[in-house]
């Protein structure tokens, strides 16, 4: 059963409630402080696994995704700069995909702000 994590919770603390209340008046007390910890810790058992399940998710998509090259000289600052490997085919930008033969770029653009501020 796939249930949110808020789900679980609201029911782990309406069975301490009900038990708690129910329970005192057919179990004793006693047996009812034992039982309310047992639900309540189920409850906190199933936040914890459900964030490390979630992490361990994350940790695996991070891992799949490709890593960026290094940036050669020439393409520091320009706009059209992509720089990540692709099944080992480096994609270096949108104009040279193999990169350029010399030490500047010919093509080389920077960021500029528009009238509004953002970046183009």
């Amino acid at each position: 059963m796939n249930c949110s994590l808020f789900i679980k919770g609201i029911s782990a603390a309406a069975a301490t409630i009900i038990c708690g209340y129910f329970g005192t008046q057919y179990l004793g007390r006693n047996i009812m402080y034992v039982i309310s910890g047992a639900i309540a810790g189920t409850g906190i058992t199933a936040f914890m696994v459900d964030r490390i399940t979630g992490q361990n998710e994350i940790d695996q998509v991070m891992l799949r995704r490709p890593r960026p090259l290094n940036r050669p000289t020439s393409c520091r600052g320009c706009k059209y700069y992509h720089g990540i490997s692709y099944n080992g085919s480096p994609l270096i930008c949108s104009v040279h995909p193999k990169g350029i033969e010399g030490a500047k770029c010919p093509d080389w653009q920077g960021f500029q702000l528009s009238k509004e501020g953002a970046i183009t």
